[in-house]
């Protein structure tokens, strides 16, 4: 009895096994227009009808197919963004059903907000941090008095520039700063220290503020 009761715990657990391993793998996915299994083309068609599928949840290195890092290869972002607004783009859904012509828009503000936030180093970095978990919050208090003081000087420099020329001395000055955040960004990214590139990008963001300010002031002396 004893060896019957162990045979049959035996094929119990390998029955389990079995049913656990048909869980583990995700139900196939299915078209909703054609019901077919769904294997799709160029990502977002289905291959048996040609189809628009529906929005899914893409992290946006994905969607842009780019490497996941900081320092991504501008050039190559832009093209695919191009190539990608191309072929989903609302206007090329005009003809089509109203379940297509709405999977369209939500694809295409996807495509949009993806490359917006990919394409601005801050946005970037901010999203890489937000990746893993990490936020950067309006009332970031992380950088240190040194840099507060020294920002404080460099608005009070903008403040007082009575010229275009002193502006832009300060520009130039802001602009060289800003290059070497990137660096250091690249690196600490680079390096998984995301408390570093979190800290630089709080940097960027009072930096950045900054130029915007000298930009507008340029503007005001160029049209006088």
């Amino acid at each position: 009895m004893l060896r019957l009761a162990v045979t049959r715990y035996f094929l119990l657990l390998t029955q389990s096994t079995k049913n656990a391993g048909r869980t583990y793998s995700s139900n196939p996915k299915i078209c909703w227009k054609c019901s077919q299994h769904l294997v799709t083309k160029n990502k977002f068609f289905c291959a048996s009808c040609g189809s628009l599928q529906r929005l899914e949840e893409v992290d946006y290195f994905t969607l842009l197919d780019v490497s996941n890092k900081f320092d991504l290869d501008s050039p190559t972002l832009t093209s695919n963004f191009r190539r990608l607004q191309s072929a989903l783009h609302p206007d090329k859904f005009t003809q089509s059903s109203s379940e297509e012509k709405s999977n369209s828009l939500e694809w295409s503000s996807l495509v949009n907000k993806a490359y917006k936030t990919l394409n601005t180093p801050l946005q970037r970095g901010q999203y890489i941090l937000e990746q893993n978990g990490i936020e950067i919050s309006e009332e970031n208090t992380s950088v240190d008095s040194e840099f507060l003081m020294d920002m404080m000087d460099k608005n009070e420099a903008v403040a007082e520039a009575s010229n275009s020329d002193d502006l832009d001395e300060i520009g130039q000055t802001l602009k060289a700063d800003i290059d070497e955040l990137y660096e250091k960004l690249n690196q600490c990214f680079l390096g998984n220290d995301l408390k570093g590139a979190k800290e630089n990008l709080v940097r960027l963001k009072y930096l950045l503020n900054i130029l915007g300010v000298v930009k507008e002031k340029m503007l005001k002396y160029n049209y006088q």
